[in-house]
């Protein structure tokens, strides 16, 4: 009797952990065809002179000849891509046009690429200056479009896409690891409907979104042993924010493990991943030691502090708390949220990752911020943080899966398993249109047409305070501010006062009643009540204008009663 762990093609290796050369030293194996026989050329542009010269002389003809080779699994897989753009790429726009949209992070987001199209960098939003705050080089890659009128929606189109566009290099990976272009379909289908993915197209914009894609085509350009567009991708990963450096020192470091098991490896190869490492190292050290210090009144990023103040109050006393009191560590790390966050990343791709445990190691940085982190919402897969920890768990769960393909029973239910994880999941925890959670997309109400007239009212360039729904959408000027700014400090810059502006200098406010605090309501009749500094231009559905008023003196908080 057959056993089940007997394998039907013997020829098949699926412990090897990067099998996409060919003997030729070094060349790829199909130069981007599918591995199914080298039929198809899927995705892939590369293509050697033979291949050139044998296609016909006219350009369109050629083009045609080209896509007519695509599998079809991959025009499928592109396809999927193209509709979460158009699905969460609307509903973002929608988010945003129905007052969804908050002024941690999007207000933030976009008035810093609003002012970096513009030469400047001090963001009022969040009393940090851009280059202080993070190291978001991308944001030049956006003055372009902000020059011709750029915003939130954009931003939400952007993202979106973004996202969607990592079904592309998960079809790659899959597709070349299993050695089956539909089981790359498989596995983009999964990655499209993770639920942390569609959460991160929910929470508003953060230049971490951009990491993913190009994380994982890194990884693909390293196991064709393309390094140019390898370094490429990594470059671009690393522009997103600075924290991407660890994850591509970690890339680093297990594709340098994998390829010194792989007997075909040369040590060109394995320098080209040393030097990923090194470069993830120094670029981290670069952003985090010189220049969000030079930006920040020479103190270190605001988050060390901030999210991990538990631990120590710098990098250094973290790591010696880190080191010297594992016991902490896992404590943390086993908590009821903690355990409840694991579930939720590894589940939707049905526990491979943890068949992939090299490639998962990529996570720990980031996994281990999220665990010791005092914030909540870092431990949550609806919001961002998770972004950094997905092209790893996307590579742990496609090599985790070729190491399991060995098995007879894992091939005859991998599909239904992996399927009935994604939907499952997809609908119990996403904010999917198909999901229990579809109503965190806000919608339209009456008050918003009364939002909206407060809006219009509010000239360009003057300077503002609004609440907390109001801010994103008046965003584009150099001095808009989260309120109570600048009357009572909150989560404005190091916790502390540095250039919060007087209050006298606000020349319109723009409050939404039901976004104010109880502490504030008397700060806010003061100001806008009988003898307040601003004159009321529109007060509606619990919506107020306030322009300055000539004659009035100037309120504190202090003045106001609590």
């Amino acid at each position: 009797m057959d056993s089940q762990c007997e394998r039907d093609d013997p020829n098949f290796d699926s412990e090897a952990p990067i099998n996409t050369k060919s003997l030729d030293h070094g060349k790829s194996l199909d130069h981007g065809k599918s591995l199914d026989h080298g039929k198809s050329l899927e995705f892939d542009d590369s293509m050697t002179d033979v291949e050139t010269r044998s296609l016909p002389p006219h350009t369109t003809d050629r083009l045609i000849d080209r896509l007519a080779t695509i599998h079809p699994a991959a025009w499928l897989a592109a396809l999927g891509a193209l509709i979460f753009t158009v699905v969460f790429g609307r509903l973002g726009v929608q988010h945003h046009r129905n007052f969804g949209t908050w002024a941690f992070d999007m207000g933030i987001y976009d008035q810093s690429f609003w002012l970096v199209s513009r030469g400047k960098s001090w963001v009022t939003v969040r009393g940090l200056d851009f280059w202080g705050h993070h190291v978001n080089l991308i944001a030049v890659a956006f003055a372009p479009f902000y020059w011709l009128g750029a915003g939130p929606s954009f931003l939400y189109v952007v993202q979106a896409g973004a996202l969607g566009a990592g079904a592309v290099p998960t079809y790659l990976l899959a597709r070349d690891r299993m050695r089956n272009p539909w089981l790359g379909l498989v596995f983009a289908v999964v990655y499209l409907m993770y639920a942390p993915i569609q959460w991160i197209s929910w929470a508003n914009f953060h230049p971490e979104s951009l990491v993913i894609t190009p994380l994982l085509f890194a990884w693909w350009f390293a196991t064709q042993r393309r390094w140019r567009p390898f370094f490429i991708s990594i470059v671009i990963a690393m522009s997103a924010r600075e924290d991407a450096a660890l994850a591509v020192f970690m890339m680093g470091l297990v594709l340098w493990l994998t390829l010194w098991r792989d007997a075909e490896a040369g040590r060109r190869d394995q320098r080209m991943a040393l030097a990923a490492a090194a470069l993830g190292v120094v670029w981290y050290a670069v952003c985090t030691r010189l220049v969000i210090p030079a930006f920040n009144q020479g103190k270190q990023p605001f988050y060390i502090g901030y999210f991990y103040g538990n631990y120590g109050s710098n990098a250094v006393e973290i790591a010696q708390t880190i080191i010297t009191r594992p016991d902490r560590v896992l404590s943390d790390a086993t908590q009821p949220d903690r355990l409840r966050f694991y579930r939720d990343l590894l589940l939707p791709w049905g526990g491979l990752p943890l068949a992939g445990l090299l490639q998962l190691a990529m996570a720990l940085p980031q996994t281990l911020a999220s665990v010791i982190g005092l914030s909540p919402y870092a431990r949550s897969i609806r919001y961002q943080y998770t972004a950094v920890m997905i092209a790893p768990i996307v590579i742990a769960s496609i090599e985790g899966a070729a190491w399991m393909w060995r098995y007879r029973i894992v091939r005859r239910f991998l599909v239904p398993w992996l399927l009935v994880c994604a939907y499952v999941s997809n609908v119990a925890w996403s904010p999917s249109p198909i999901s229990a959670n579809q109503g965190v997309w806000a919608r339209p109400t009456e008050r918003h047409e009364a939002l909206r007239t407060a809006i219009d009212l509010v000239p360009d360039g003057v300077s503002v305070a609004a609440t907390y729904s109001l801010g994103p959408h008046l965003s584009h000027r150099e001095q808009i501010y989260d309120w109570p700014n600048p009357w009572v400090p909150a989560y404005w810059g190091n916790n502390d006062t540095y250039r919060l502006p007087d209050p006298s200098t606000i020349e319109y406010i723009v409050i939404d009643r039901n976004h104010v605090g109880p502490e504030q309501q008397q700060l806010l009749l003061d100001l806008v009540g009988p003898g307040g500094e601003f004159e009321v231009l529109y007060d509606a559905a619990d919506v107020v204008v306030g322009r300055r008023s000539g004659g009035s003196a100037p309120i504190s908080a202090g003045d106001s009663n609590p």
